[in-house]
Order: structure tokens, then sequence, then C-alpha cells
């Protein structure tokens, strides 16, 4: 037997040893990755990146920049979680599983994989390393995983209030802080019983990071703030008063501490300035103790902030960066771009970007690829200040108002409609002023973004894009309370009531306008029923928002009954709306 061939069985039979093998990749082939997370091995030397659309995760040798091995994990890879003995934990939103690796230099195998409710999207581990938790966005659950050696168990699940994104320990273990996916809400888990503690909410939407700090006594948030009471005009978009952007230091004292103010008590970075603007922040890394580094998605660039010093020192990465780690010797960080395939490294001492490297070759992008793109750029808006994405959160909605200009007129903010299923449901918009999607999106870009002409290509595959988001399952499903008794009763009473005027199935919407006895703040009285599928995963509701819940809907608004239900009537029929 030749050296060679001895090497590669005894290797092989190490694999086998730990786990089940995986298929290595090519990453010389053009693909499209999209990678989506980043860790530094515990040794320094390796980047290891989780790819959303190829399901692979690279191994990158850092010194070297280049790629090392490419393997086949699942069919997408969103988050990657560091445990001890180089261990991993994968998440794999398509196939739905938490998947415990393990590496050795650059071989990866597969030790267990967990089924898990649908949309997981962030992992944490406890401080001990023996827990590991796992946020699902629209069935609004957490899910507690057992770590016993290399087996990996589901123990528990908890529904939450809103839909869950970010998950942190604090040092302790004993707490789990949860932030909201789409709004400003944040919970605190107890771990010994695992169940909510409390719900904070402050002035927040689209938290997509959520770091301690090196000494833990700070949590560190990126997140974007919508001010309802602005105008989409130039002027306050240029000043930041439509949208900022935000970094954000609060002590975790206070956060753990229901009574305290902590959004008062912090210090913010502004992600931006007038004249420029750091659309859609998307990751932190915490730099020494001081000092943080942020990724904006929507500008394509990264800004270093120190506490309670004013301002970014800001550079150019690549398109959409997703995730940033920072070099052990703290002079490094290395973004990941999630729609170039490529890392940038980024001068800490300087703030400068000194290259960039490719995790593989690109192939050519289809037209809905292309708009998912822009879908995600801030530099379609003036100064970079916002996205579709930005109101639009994972093509849903913030739930929030917005005086934007879609009805062709300021002074009468509305709610920012979901995008999820609505490709047949035209026209769009509450006074239902744009006949398709494309023309919705000449509409946003040039008139509520203030971005400038838009090609017709362009809105064309933004319009792809966005016909091909598709609604999640209904909620009672997603939580496991549907009822068919309830549901068959509660469409029976929807039907008596002849909702189906406005809200005609199967789409639960028509084309016209109707005057439902509210008026807007210009005035108006008709407006498009917006579709009612997927009306379970809304929180707010009406063109103003005034109802925060469905029983608000009928019970304080009196909304187009035509008789007076009983408690149990109303019961079912809310249980009918949120099976659609």
């Amino acid at each position: 037997m030749t050296r060679t061939l001895f090497a590669t069985l005894c290797c092989l039979l190490a694999n086998f040893a730990q786990g089940a093998p995986l298929a290595q990749v090519d990453p010389s082939q053009p693909a499209y990755r999209q990678p989506e997370d980043m860790l530094l091995t515990s040794d320094g030397q390796s980047l290891l990146i989780a790819n959303r659309g190829t399901g692979t995760l690279s191994i990158v040798d850092r010194l070297q920049q280049k790629v090392v091995a490419e393997w086949q994990v699942g069919r997408s890879l969103i988050h990657l979680t560091p445990l001890a003995g180089d261990r991993l934990l994968a998440l794999d939103p398509v196939a739905q599983e938490a998947i415990l690796l393990h590496r050795v230099d650059s071989q990866l195998t597969e030790l267990a994989r967990v089924p898990l409710p649908f949309s997981p999207v962030r992992a944490a581990a406890s401080p001990d390393g023996t827990q590991l938790v796992v946020s699902c966005v629209w069935p609004r659950k957490l899910v507690q995983l057992r770590l016993d050696g290399d087996q990996l168990t589901a123990e528990r699940e908890l529904i939450l209030p809103f839909a869950p994104r970010e998950i942190l320990f604090e040092p302790t273990g004993q707490t789990l802080l949860v932030a909201d996916n789409f709004g400003g809400k944040l919970a605190l888990v107890d771990m010994a019983e695992f169940s909510l503690q409390h719900v904070r909410e402050f002035p927040a939407h689209n938290i997509r990071a959520m770091v301690l700090s090196l000494d833990q006594t700070k949590v560190l948030f990126a997140h974007q703030m919508l001010n309802s009471l602005a105008v989409t005009n130039t002027n306050d978009i240029h000043w930041g008063l439509v949208m900022s952007n935000d970094l954000r230091w609060i002590d975790l004292a206070r956060v753990l501490n229901p009574a305290d103010d902590f959004y008062g008590e912090g210090f913010m970075h502004p992600i931006g300035e007038p004249g420029k603007g750091g659309g859609d922040p998307t990751d932190i890394a915490v730099i020494d103790a001081d000092q943080a580094i942020v990724t904006m998605g929507g500008t394509g660039q990264a800004g270093i902030g120190k506490h309670e010093s004013y301002g970014l020192f800001r550079t150019n990465v690549g398109t959409h960066p997703t995730a940033v780690v920072v070099s052990p010797e703290k002079d490094i960080a290395y973004i990941a771009n999630g729609f170039d395939d490529s890392i940038s490294l980024v001068n800490l001492k300087t703030a400068k970007t000194t290259g960039k490297f490719p995790l593989g070759p690109m192939r050519e992008l289809s037209e809905l690829e292309r708009g998912e793109k822009l879908f995600h750029n801030a530099r379609l808006s003036m100064e970079g200040w916002m996205s579709c994405h930005s109101c639009h959160t994972d093509g849903h909605t913030n739930g929030m108002t917005s005086d934007n200009l879609g009805d062709n007129s300021f002074g009468a903010p509305k709610r920012i409609l979901s995008l999820l299923g609505k490709a047949d449901t035209a026209p769009f918009g509450w006074l239902g002023v744009s006949p398709s999607l494309a023309a919705q999106a000449h509409k946003s870009v040039e008139q509520t973004m203030h971005g400038g002409k838009l090609a017709d290509e362009d809105a064309q595959a933004l319009a792809t894009y966005m016909a091909s988001l598709p609604l999640p399952p209904p909620i009672d499903q997603l939580q496991g309370t549907h009822d068919p008794a309830a549901i068959a009763h509660g469409r029976q009473i929807f039907l008596r009531n002849n909702c189906i005027k406005c809200h005609a199935p199967p789409k639960y919407t028509t084309p016209d306008l109707y005057d439902v006895g509210m008026e807007d703040k210009e005035r108006n009285r008709k407006f498009n029923p917006p579709s009612l599928r997927g009306i379970g995963h809304r929180d707010t509701f009406f063109h103003d928002a005034r109802a925060t819940s469905l029983r608000d809907v009928f019970e304080v608004h009196g909304h187009e009954l035509q008789v007076d239900l009983t408690d149990q009537q109303l019961t079912d029929l809310i249980l009918f709306l949120k099976s659609l």
C-alpha cells in the first residue's frame, strides 16, 4: 500500500469514527454561494463560512486568503455557533435542521442532525456549552436543545408574543435575551424554567445584531429606526429624520432590570450622516474594550466606532456584507460579502479596506436573484439611507406607519404592507394606485426613496423577486393550535357577515376601493382591502395601524360586522382568519 493511499484511508477511518462523512465540493466551480455567516476557529487559523445559496461550508486559510475546502452540509446554511472541541452548530432553514459538525483542519464531519420548527434563524450556546437555543421566526418559537457529548436532542419549546431572531445568553447563563425579528421588542427568558419573564420595547426595528462587550457589561445592538412623523421628502431623508441606522451600546444590568430605562441611558452611534446614509446594518464584531465594527448591508460598507465617541470611520467593502469577525491580533477584520461571494479585509488601525478575495467563481445570476440584490440595495435611495428591506423586513413588514408618498400625497401616514404572497393581489398600495409590482417598484424607488430614475429592467427584476416571496404557513399550524371545528364555524361567521364582499377567496381581497367608515388624515375614505392571507403573522391592522390585535379589530373598532358576536363566535372568527 502506498503512503498516500494509507494516509487517505486513515483520514477516512478517522472521519467515520467521529461521525458521518460529508461530500466535498470543488470550490473552483461557478456557483452563487451567498455567504451569510462566518466564524474564526479557536486556533485563529481558519474562517468557517456558511453559504446560504449552496448549503455549503467553506473553510478558508485566513493568512493565505484562500479556500482550502468546501463541504456540502445542507440545502442552505445561514448561521454558525462555535462549540467546544472544534465543533460547531449549523442551521439549515430550508431543511429545517440543526446540524452538529466537527472540524479537524480542513476536514469536516457530521455528528448529528435534529429537526427544527419552520424558519430557524439563530442559535446561541450557554456559557457552559451544555444548552443550545434556536430562534424560529414564523412560529414565534424558541427551541431548547441539549448537547451531551456528541449527542444533540430537542428538549423544550417556548412560544413568544413576537417573532424572534437575535438571541444572546447573559454571562451567567440564567437569562436569555431575545430580540424581535421585525420590531423593537426584547424578551428576557428564564432558562431554568424556560419561560418568558418580561418583554420590553424600544424605538427600533430590523434588529440584526446583538453581542456582548469584551467585559460583558454592555450589550451592543445594530438596528434601524423609522420615524412615522417624518415625511419622505428630500429634506427629511437628507437629515436622517425618516430612517436612521444605529449602533447602540446599552448597560446589560439595565437590560436585565425591567424597572430600568435601558434605552435612554445607553449610547448610540448613528450609522450615517447628512449626505452619507448607512442603510441596513447587518452585523457587529467587538474589537476591544471601547471599539466595535459594524457592517452596512445596504451600502456595502463597514464602520468602526468607539464607545462615547460620535461618528464612525467608514470604508467600502463588497456587495451586501453579512458577517464580520476580528483577527486574534486585533489588526484585521474579515467581512463576508453576501452578494458577491467574497471576503473583504479591513485594517482596524487605519479603517481602510486593504483587500478582497473570492470564495469561488460566481455563476450568472437569474432575474430573481438580481431583484433580491436590488431589494437590499440602499444605494437605490437618496444618499443610501434605506433599502426596500428597511421597511419590508424579509419581504414582510415592520408593522409601522410611514408618510411615504405611496398614495401620491403627504400628510397621511399608512401602515407598511407585507409583500409576502402578494403576486396576484393587484392593485397595490392602500389607495390602489399601482397596477403592477413593477409600477410599485418605480414608485417606491423614485418617489418614496428619492433615488432617481429606476431602469425598467431593474423594476422588472424587483417585481420578479417580490412576486416570488412566499407566505409562511398559517400561524395556527406552526404553533400546533389548528382547530378544524372552530375554523369551520368561524368561516360560516365570515360568510354570514358578507366579509367576502371585500375579502373574496381564494385571494381574500378584491381590486376595488371601499368605504369602511374610516378616513386618513387627507380625508381619503376609500381603501383597497389588503389580502387576509397570512394575517395571523401581523401585529397591527387598518391603514393607520390603529388596531394592535385581531380581537381589537372587531371589539374596539367594530369592523364591518353585521351582527353582534358572542365571545365564542368572535374567537372562532379569529381562529378562521389565523388559518388563512
